[in-house]
Order: C-alpha cells, then structure tokens, then sequence
C-alpha cells in the first residue's frame, strides 16, 4: 500500500487464499535516505550461519532447527550461487 490507496485482486488470487503482507517503512526517499546511509557507513548483516546449494536439504533442515532452537545470532544464509559462478 506504499505506492497508492488501492490494491486491485483478480478473482484467481481470492480463489487460492494467497495472502498479501504490507509493511510501513515510509516514503520512497526515505527508503532512499536508508540504502544511501547503509551503503555510506557499509553496515553489513550479522551473519550466523551459511549453507551452499538449493540442493542442500540438510544443511537447510540444520537452519531451520536453529531457528527453533534459537541458537542463532544474526541471519541465516542460503546461498545460491558462489563468487564467479553463473
């Protein structure tokens, strides 16, 4: 709902029960203000934990068991492709 008053639904999406989520996070040049001052300071994400591959299951299963747990500490990763792979 950031970007106008109204949220137009086809008749397919109200069938399959799909559920919209919005977040208020201020206008776009806020948002703007936001990227600029992360990238300015070069604040980077905690990162817990990183599992290679899609075809990682479980590796996957391992985060969301850490997740249950709440063991981690900052963001859990999948990575999809490595540094110089395509």
């Amino acid at each position: 709902m950031t970007l106008g008053p109204q949220m137009p639904f086809l008749m397919g999406a109200v069938l399959k029960n799909i559920e919209v989520r919005g977040s208020t996070m201020g206008s776009r040049k806020e948002f703007a203000d936001m990227v600029e001052f992360v990238k300015t300071k070069q604040l980077r994400p905690v990162v817990s934990r990183v599992v290679h591959g899609l075809d990682n299951i479980e590796g996957i299963d391992g985060l969301f068991e850490d997740m249950k747990k709440g063991s981690q500490f900052g963001k859990l990763v999948v990575e999809i492709v490595k540094d110089g792979e395509t």
